[in-house]
């Protein structure tokens, strides 16, 4: 048991100014061997801190919760509001641990842990001590462009997150899963109701919807809308079919549902956005005719 707290590695970095306000970065880095009595607590902090545990056993308590974190996993914590971190002091953890800023870091954690507590357990022969390696390496050297390199280590962990609360290595989906995301590409255009749905996957709807809970982070509707828009501005932009028909064969209800959704996700109306990307009009004239 260490006598007291050991900061094997402890980097600050202060990004460009404003940089967060666009992009993500890491402002403090470290690897931390925690003495019996080590505890953090504060009301408030910048940024959100991510723990991991090498060793040992801690504890985070963060949205209102107190949880206990061991070897492979790992605790997000919720800076913009009361929380705390500790070593259990029976066998204090050590932990490697980083802060990150940017545009809205609080979304991230929600969109990737939803409503539940922001703590995950990696998988067997899969943890991020190699990505801890090269934040290391990179904060040390500070070369140039070192921002960039922040803002592509930071998505690179979020990605690594995802798979190990989904579970699933990259693209690796559930065979269930996988099923009915394929029948649904091929016919969006069908309306795709709950029996439509298990009889795509094999599985009651109930479970099918748990599926793209927990691998895709949304509904099965709201995933469907998505990808009727994306088929809708290939065909906007490939032929000049009439708005109407391009609604009926993406699988809108109608033209308006079209283009409110359309608006609505991609900020434009659809008749708009086609003349902006054919170059037909300036996008600012474009623009203004539907705000």
């Amino acid at each position: 048991m260490a006598a007291k707290t050991a900061f094997v590695e402890s980097l600050h970095y202060v990004p460009e100014a404003g940089w967060t306000r666009s992009a993500l970065t890491v402002l403090r880095a470290g690897k931390v061997a925690a003495g019996p009595d080590y505890r953090v607590a504060r009301t408030v902090h910048q940024g959100q801190d991510i723990v991991y545990c090498l060793s040992g056993n801690g504890f985070v308590e963060t949205l209102g919760q107190r949880v206990a974190v061991g070897p492979g996993q790992l605790a997000w914590i919720a800076n913009e509001a009361p929380h705390a971190h500790e070593a259990d002091p029976a066998a204090p953890w050590t932990v490697l641990w980083f802060r990150f800023d940017g545009p809205d870091p609080v979304a991230l954690r929600e969109k990737l842990f939803g409503d539940g507590f922001p703590h995950v357990t990696f998988a067997e022969g899969v943890h991020p001590g190699p990505w801890f390696e090269k934040l290391f390496l990179a904060l040390r050297r500070r070369d140039p462009g070192l921002d960039l390199r922040l803002n592509a280590l930071v998505a690179d962990f979020l990605t690594m997150i995802d798979h190990a609360v989904a579970g699933t290595a990259a693209h690796d989906l559930p065979a269930p899963l996988a099923a009915a995301l394929g029948a649904m590409r091929a016919n969006l255009g069908l309306s795709w109701s709950a029996s439509d749905l298990s009889d795509a996957s094999g599985l009651g709807h109930s479970q099918t919807r748990r599926l793209f809970r927990k691998h895709l982070r949304t509904s099965p509707r709201q995933w469907l809308i998505r990808e009727r828009l994306m088929q809708a501005q290939s065909m906007l932009l490939e032929n000049d079919a009439p708005l109407a028909e391009i609604a009926d064969l993406c699988g809108f209800c109608d033209v308006y549902h079209f283009g409110r959704e359309f608006k609505r996700s991609v900020g434009i109306a659809p008749a708009a956005w086609r003349r902006c990307e054919l170059g037909a009009r300036p996008v600012g004239k474009a623009v203004a005719e539907v705000a």
